[in-house]
C-alpha cells in the first residue's frame, strides 16, 4: 500500500542508523568520547594530547612520545517526559506526562585508544569509538493492556538500539617541529533495532482498509469500508534489524607556536554511506473483530516477514579548535563543529516481497522517506587548571544546536537545543592518570505543532535532561624500538 506501517518503520530504521544514544550530541552524534575532553565541554580539538586525539584531532599523536593505552568508559541516565497537545479520545494520560527514560537506565559507551611513536616524526594509533548512536524506549505497556492506556505515540517508535564502529588506524607526521597532519581511514561497522506499534486507525490501518475494502466488503463505499476495516484491525507490531559494514576516514592538523602558548587544530571525518541489509518482522492479535471474516493468516500474508535493505548517510563533521596555555598553570581551549546532517534528507527504503504473493502483499516493493534535517553546530569552551604535579581539575560549556526539523520529532528523536555543563578531574598515581567528568545536558523546552503529525500524536511539549559520567585510564607501554631513522 502506499504509506504502509511497514516502509515508516524501515524510514524510522534509516533514519536511526545514520546514527545510538539519543541523549548525546545532535540527533545521534557522540561527543563525550574522552573523559579529559568532556570534562572540558569537549573543546579539546586544538589541545588533542591524549589517546582521544584519534577522535577530537588525529593529529594531536604526533606529539605523543612513547606508547600509551588509554580505556574510556561513559554511562549515560536520560530522563525524557512528553505531554502530548492532543489524545484520541479517552486516552488516559500520566499526570506529568510520558516517560522515554531510554533503556536500560543507565546505557554504557566504551571507547579504546592506542598510539606509538615509531620516529622522531611518525606516530601511529589506533582507536575503537562511536561517534554516532541512538537508544530509546517509550514502551510504557504490555501489547494486551486497553489501548487507552498505552502510549500514545507509539506508531511513531517505541524502542530503538543502534551503534555505529569505528576502527581506526592511524598515520600522523610531524611536517616541523611545530606542526603535524594525520589520517586514518576506518573499518565502520553499524548495528540497528527499531520496533514500532503499526496498523493505526487514522494512518497506515486506514490505508490499509481502503486496500482491503473490495476484498472484505464488495459493494460497500470504500471510504465507509476503509473506515470500519480500521477499527477492527489488530494492533500489530513491528521489529526491524539489520547490520552494515563500510570505511570512512579521519584527518587532522595541529600546529603549536611556542611563542604566545597557541594551538591551533583542524579535523574531518567524514560523511559515511550505509547500505542496511536484515530482517522484517510484524506480529498481531489473535483476537479481534475481522479474523472471523478474513481469517487468521489474511494479515501475516499481507505482511510477510522478509529481508529488507535500505541506505542513508551520516554526516561529515568539520571542526576548528583553539587552545592558549600561556597562563601560569592553566588552559583555555575552544572548538566550533558542524556536521552536515542536510545529507540526511530523505531515505530510499526496499522490501524483498515475494513475487508469488505479490497481489496480497501491503508493503511496497520501494519507497522514499523525506526527514529534511538540517545542520548542526556546536560551540565548546573549556578551562584546565593544574593544581600540583599529580592533580588537575576541569570546566566546560557546550552548546549544540539541533538538526531536527519539528517534522521529525517524536519518540525516536524528542530532541532540541541543548547546553551542558561539564566538571572534571585527573589524578596522577604510579605512572598512570585516572579521569573522571560529569555533565549535566540541559535539554531546551521544545513544543511541536506539526499538522502532518497530528494522528500520530506526536504533537505537544518535550521537557529532557540527562546525566552523563565517564572514567578513564591512561599510562605507559613500554618504548618501542625505533624502525625509522630520524628525518
Amino acid at each position: 500500500m502506499p504509506g504502509p506501517a511497514g516502509a515508516r518503520i524501515l524510514a524510522l530504521v534509516a533514519l536511526l542508523t545514520a546514527g545510538s544514544l539519543s541523549c548525546f550530541g545532535s540527533a545521534f552524534s557522540i561527543a563525550e568520547l574522552g573523559a579529559r575532553a568532556a570534562g572540558m565541554g569537549t573543546a579539546f580539538i586544538g589541545v588533542a594530547d591524549d589517546g582521544s586525539a584519534l577522535y577530537y584531532n588525529p593529529a594531536g599523536i604526533a606529539f605523543q612520545p612513547g606508547k600509551h593505552m588509554e580505556m574510556d568508559s561513559l554511562v549515560v541516565v536520560g530522563l525524557f517526559r512528553f505531554t502530548p497537545s492532543a489524545t484520541p479520545v479517552g486516552q488516559v494520560v500520566p499526570a506529568n506526562g510520558y516517560s522515554q527514560s531510554i533503556k536500560p537506565h543507565f546505557i554504557p559507551v566504551a571507547s579504546m585508544y592506542m598510539t606509538a611513536q615509531m620516529s622522531d616524526k611518525l606516530t601511529f594509533g589506533f582507536g575503537i569509538f562511536t561517534p554516532f548512536g541512538l537508544s530509546a524506549n517509550s514502551t510504557n505497556f504490555h501489547d494486551g493492556d486497553p489501548n487507552l492506556t498505552k502510549f500514545v505515540g507509539r506508531f511513531a517508535g517505541t524502542r530503538a538500539r543502534l551503534e555505529q564502529f569505528w576502527f581506526q588506524p592511524t598515520l600522523a607526521y610531524k611536517v616541523s617541529k611545530n606542526a603535524a597532519i594525520a589520517v586514518g581511514p576506518a573499518f565502520v561497522h553499524t548495528h540497528l533495532m527499531l520496533e514500532q506499534s503499526i496498523l493505526n486507525p487514522k494512518g497506515d490501518g486506514l490505508v490499509f482498509g481502503r486496500q482491503a475494502a473490495n476484498t472484505l466488503f464488495p459493494g460497500v463505499p470504500k471510504e465507509q469500508a476503509a473506515a470500519v476495516i480500521s477499527r477492527l484491525l489488530p494492533e500489530g507490531r513491528s521489529r526491524v534489524a539489520g547490520t552494515a559494514d563500510t570505511v570512512g576516514f579521519s584527518v587532522g592538523f595541529l600546529y603549536k607556536d611556542e611563542g604566545s602558548k597557541t594551538n591551533v587544530g583542524l579535523t574531518f571525518r567524514s560523511a559515511i554511506t550505509s547500505h542496511l541489509k536484515g530482517k522484517a518482522s510484524f506480529a498481531f492479535g489473535n483476537d479481534y473483530p475481522l479474523q472471523q471474516y478474513i481469517g487468521s493468516d489474511f494479515l501475516t500474508n499481507a505482511f510477510p516477514n522478509q529481508n529488507i535493505t535500505g541506505s542513508f548517510t551520516t554526516p561529515a563533521t568539520y571542526g576548528i579548535g583553539l587552545s592558549n596555555s600561556s597562563v601560569h598553570k592553566m588552559r583555555i581551549s575552544f572548538d566550533f563543529r558542524m556536521q552536515d546532517y542536510k545529507r540526511f534528507s530523505s531515505v530510499p527504503l526496499n522490501f524483498g516481497i515475494n513475487e508469488t504473493n505479490k497481489k496480497n502483499v501491503a508493503l511496497p516493493a520501494e519507497q522514499r522517506l523525506a526527514f529534511n534535517f538540517k545542520n548542526s553546530y556546536h560551540y565548546a569552551v573549556g578551562v584546565e587548571r593544574t593544581l600540583s604535579e599529580d592533580l588537575t581539575v576541569r570546566l566546560g560549556y557546550l552548546r549544540d544546536l539541533s538538526p531536527v526539523p519539528d517534522q521529525s520529532v517524536g519518540p525516536l528523536f524528542p530532541d532540541a537545543n541543548r547546553n551542558s555543563f561539564t566538571i572534571g578531574a585527573t589524578k596522577k598515581r604510579n605512572g598512570k592518570d585516572y579521569t573522571m567528568f560529569y555533565e549535566a545536558m540541559v535539554f531546551e523546552h521544545r513544543t511541536t505543532d506539526v499538522a502532518a503529525n497530528s494522528n500520530l500524536y506526536t504533537n505537544g511539549l518535550y521537557h529532557n535532561f540527562a546525566h552523563l559520567a565517564g572514567m578513564a585510564l591512561r599510562f605507559d607501554m613500554p618504548a618501542m624500538p625505533k624502525l625509522m631513522k630520524k628525518h
